[in-house]
């Protein structure tokens, strides 16, 4: 179980998708408590009762929210889908799930009285019940997704030794300020990452391996780019598939090896679909 907690997992749901989880989360449990009044609620006898049991909902979808953009945002490198594992995963989730709770206790707080010892004694339960129910489902789910991602990508098809490369394409790509160029052939270019507003092109001349920082977008890079080889593969990549002489896989995604390097592209599960090229 330790060497599950240790694997990589995805961490790259779309800004629309984590949106969506944390809205519908939200609506669920207002829907939940409004409809069947579970803990005792059916005896509540506050006015605008319906009301008062919305904000539970907006409580778990603004918690969600932050967890999913605000905290990522100020510590990015904590973040990095690169170094998530099923064990962050997990304790995140649970993280969320608590803090939820604490915020709950304290809206109820505001809404029937003062802060006490009997108030304190309801937050140590709610704490507990919170964790209790809700670290079996956490575990599972993320399990359960790591194993489906696991089978999904640890069997990718490998790319033919026997391609056969066109020589001599020039390329031009071109800076955001319409000047400042870099000039290549297609077939030495290994890969292009994104850095904020920069792009480094990593691409080989005659025996050297050379690196040149360029102010573009990947997007817009990628708009210059006519070879249908040269391709995006993550938000932060643009990789040449024909320098691929090594595919390998995790619940992650694909990892592609390039050529004549050490270097280890990732390919980001939203574009997977270009490893069935190797098929």
């Amino acid at each position: 179980m330790l060497k599950i907690l240790e694997q990589p997992y995805p961490h790259s749901d779309s800004n629309s998708t984590k949106t969506f989880i944390s809205l519908g989360t939200g609506f669920f449990i207002a829907l939940f408590l409004i409809y069947f009044e579970p803990f005792s609620i059916n005896e509540l006898t506050t006015p605008n009762k319906t009301i008062f049991l919305v904000g539970y909902g907006i409580i778990s979808t603004t918690t969600m929210l932050i967890f999913y953009f605000i905290i990522p945002f100020i510590f990015p490198n904590y973040f990095k889908e690169e170094n998530w594992t099923v064990g962050k995963d997990i304790f995140n989730i649970m993280l969320n799930i608590i803090f939820i709770a604490f915020l709950n206790v304290l809206y109820s707080q505001i809404i029937f009285g003062s802060w006490g010892k009997s108030n304190i004694t309801m937050l140590l339960k709610m704490f507990s019940y919170t964790f209790i129910l809700g670290i079996f489902p956490t575990v599972g789910i993320v399990v359960i997704n790591y194993i489906y991602y696991l089978k999904q990508y640890s069997h990718p098809p490998q790319p033919s030794l026997s391609t056969i490369l066109v020589h001599n394409i020039p390329l031009t790509l071109i800076a955001e300020n319409e000047k400042d160029t870099i000039k290549l052939f297609q077939e030495d270019l290994f890969y292009i990452e994104s850095n904020d507003n920069y792009s480094t092109v990593i691409f080989q001349k005659e025996e050297l391996i050379l690196k040149e920082l360029i102010r573009s977008s990947l997007i817009r890079l990628e708009n210059q780019i006519p070879a249908e080889s040269i391709v995006r593969c993550h938000r932060s990549y643009i990789v040449n598939l024909d320098k691929v002489i090594k595919i390998s896989g995790n619940a992650q995604g694909y990892k592609l090896y390039l050529k004549d390097s050490d270097f280890i592209v990732p390919v980001a599960r939203k574009y997977s679909e270009i490893v069935n090229r190797f098929k």
